[in-house]
């Protein structure tokens, strides 16, 4: 062993190793792959990584913390990812053709009362979206199901690369950063929740498309902030045009009904949210500690992000909607990612590490390193994005910071 390894950093990188290690290995101990009667994750996953880790060794001949962090991540995220299988593939899109089909036989679609239980066909889970998504949901119910599922998928998966190209992450490590959980369960499940990022991460580029993802998920509206902050009047009226267009289009198609039903329906479902909370909260902090606290971070990670200019306002404004989100799953979390790119390499894969199991309140350890990162600089990348051989497992290679093409200033000035 050289001399090197004995630095206080690299010291620091193999305690962080550990640290991730065990979190891994407690909070993986229950699963099994497949579920429910497959083999423990937890050895499968230690030992491939220590395959990863001695076929690193015997090529590179030298063993660093960041190498053994990102395997010990993929890993665990791509075992993670094989439990998924015990649940409802595309339940999601069945969901939202479920709404489309009564929507044409003039069924009742969005909640008139109490859930107390969930129901047995996970398509019946409550429609949360707008009255103007119905035509196109019930336009989606009169094609072949294989037909739609695939074209659906394609999409998916197009919006996930597309919007990870976007940001600055090249296409190698965007194939990589599929197996994340949040962005492998929306593919899973088919959510809507990666056409929002592709929307998200095309906002320094096309600003409106900050505020249209407001259609679908109300919490999508925190990212168009950045759109005032950055005084891009023409990009707000653009987004208001687009919305208002869509509601008038659809407005002789729906009716007015279903926009009073749908108010109701969000009003049924906040107030059912106690009553199924890991379903129906999700991930969301209100699930996690009482609502004041929830709502104070909530706060907190949105004057955080208004207080800085540029593309780093808008990663942060990426983090507040997740905090901000009532009701939150893990392909809700697609949209830190440009915060997450902000982290330089061994802090990168430990939140990403953090999030390739199974989802909870420890997931939120990992925005807390990126809330780390915008006041202690150390956590970040360096200016010139080079930290030595270090930065080469960074999905954003020579990139210093997320949207590297887009115009504008990058990065807060130290």
């Amino acid at each position: 062993m050289n001399r090197t390894t004995l630095r206080p950093a690299t010291l620091a990188g193999w305690l962080l190793v550990v640290a991730v290690g065990a979190y891994i290995a407690f909070e993986d101990a229950p699963w099994r792959v497949p579920m429910p009667a497959g083999l423990p994750l937890v050895p499968i996953w230690a030992s491939s990584v220590v395959l990863l880790a001695a076929g690193s060794l015997l090529i590179r001949r030298r063993l660093e913390p960041v190498v053994v962090l990102a395997a010990m991540a993929l890993v665990a995220g791509l075992l993670f990812d094989a439990t998924f299988f015990e649940g409802v593939a595309f339940r999601d899109l069945g969901i939202y053709l479920r709404a489309g089909l009564d929507f044409r036989l003039g069924q009742p679609i969005y909640l008139t009362d109490l859930v107390r239980s969930l129901p047995a066909d996970p398509t019946a889970y409550p429609y949360l979206y707008p009255p103007p998504t119905l035509p196109f949901a019930a336009v989606l119910s009169l094609l072949p199901d294989a037909l739609v599922t695939i074209a659906w998928e394609a999409m998916l998966l197009a919006s996930a690369l597309g919007g990870m190209r976007l940001v600055g992450v090249g296409w190698r490590w965007g194939i990589v950063l599929l197996a994340w959980p949040p962005f492998a369960q929306g593919l899973y499940v088919g959510n809507v929740a990666l056409p929002l990022f592709l929307l998200f991460a095309a906002g320094p580029f096309l600003g409106a498309s900050l505020l249209v993802g407001a259609l679908l998920k109300p919490q999508s509206a925190i990212a168009g902030l950045w759109l005032v902050r950055e005084r891009r009047w023409q990009a707000i009226g653009v987004a208001i045009g687009i919305l208002a267009g869509l509601v008038v289009v659809t407005l002789p198609i729906t009716g007015v009904d279903p926009w009073r039903a749908w108010l109701d329906g969000l009003g049924w479902f906040s107030r059912s949210q106690p009553l199924v909370p890991r379903t129906f909260y999700g991930l969301a902090l209100a699930e996690y500690v009482p609502a004041i606290l929830a709502i104070g971070a909530a706060v907190a990670a949105l004057l955080a992000a208004l207080l800085v200019r540029g593309r780093p306002g808008l990663a942060r404004l990426g983090v507040a909607s997740v905090v901000a989100s009532p009701s939150l799953y893990a392909h809700g979390f697609t949209i830190a990612l440009p915060a997450l790119l902000e982290l330089r390499a061994l802090v990168f894969w430990t939140a990403i590490a953090i999030t390739s199991v199974a989802g909870g309140l420890s997931w939120f350890a990992a925005l807390a390193l990126v809330a780390g990162g915008w006041f202690v600089p150390v956590l970040r990348r360096s200016a010139d994005a080079r930290q030595g051989s270090e930065d080469q497992l960074h999905p954003l290679a020579d990139a210093a910071d997320p949207w590297p093409a887009a115009r504008g200033p990058s990065r807060i000035s130290r």
